[in-house]
């Protein structure tokens, strides 16, 4: 498993090797899509969470990060970018109980919100083509807690409560990609990014609930994920050019 050190040592080398030229003097705005792939690689993919009888697991599915950016040129191959954006994490929930025919599924999403803070480089590859990394942080904040309720019989459920750590946490982000850039319509850039939480998001409740008692297991869930993105950034000239 690739561990966070060596993608920084990456984006390191990338920046110091880098004899790219970026965008010096441009302010560029752009709209982002990042599908989060549930994967095995790297991020949350599945965890266990079982009590005496209880046996559930949370694994992760396809989520949602919609986003808009603004790119402000500062060196020749160094942009700053940030931006607002929501992100909706997807789990699938399975819950059992031994010994019984008790097996149920369901789902549950989380909803935040974010603002990167990122600087990037870019590596000139040909004359339109460009290779981009980058290197931030977030600020994530989410706005409600969670919960599903799934019946079983009379008086017996399964159920899952999601409570966030706290309302406002902070993540490290990390881009690798590449951008096509045209004259006239815009900049066409498609990479991959990593997110990770400083710290685990939510804390999971899962549980078997009857008449009489009940089976809870509690484990942290870090939140961390991989994505594909799609960007596209509109034409906009230099300050430079702009005032000619």
């Amino acid at each position: 498993m690739i561990k966070v050190k060596n993608i920084l040592q990456l984006i390191l080398i990338l920046c110091l090797t880098s004899s790219a030229f970026g965008q010096k003097g441009v302010t560029t705005f752009g709209i982002q899509y990042k599908p989060i792939i549930p994967n095995t690689f790297i991020g949350s993919f599945e965890q266990d969470f079982n009590q005496n009888q209880l046996t559930s697991t949370v694994k992760q599915k396809v989520g949602h990060a919609f986003s808009f950016v603004v790119r402000q040129g500062l060196t020749k191959n160094i942009s700053f970018e940030t931006g607002l954006g929501f992100t909706q994490r997807n789990f699938n929930l399975d819950f059992a109980v031994e010994d019984s025919n008790y097996f149920k599924q369901g789902e549950v999403g989380f909803i935040g919100y974010e603002i990167p803070v990122k600087a990037l480089v870019f590596i000139r590859l040909g004359e339109s083509l460009f290779m981009n990394t980058a290197l931030g942080a977030s600020f994530n904040y989410f706005p409600s807690d969670v919960k599903v309720d799934i019946p079983i019989t009379v008086g017996e459920y399964f159920s899952q409560e999601g409570a966030y750590r706290q309302k406002i946490q902070g993540a490290l982000l990390a881009d690798i990609g590449f951008e096509f850039r045209t004259r006239k319509s815009g900049y066409f850039y498609l990479g991959s990014s990593y997110n990770l939480p400083f710290t685990p998001i939510v804390t999971f409740a899962m549980a078997y609930e009857y008449q009489g008692g009940d089976q809870v297991a509690i484990e942290n869930i870090r939140g961390s994920y991989l994505t594909i993105d799609f960007r596209y950034y509109f034409h906009e000239k230099p300050r430079s050019e702009q005032r000619n």
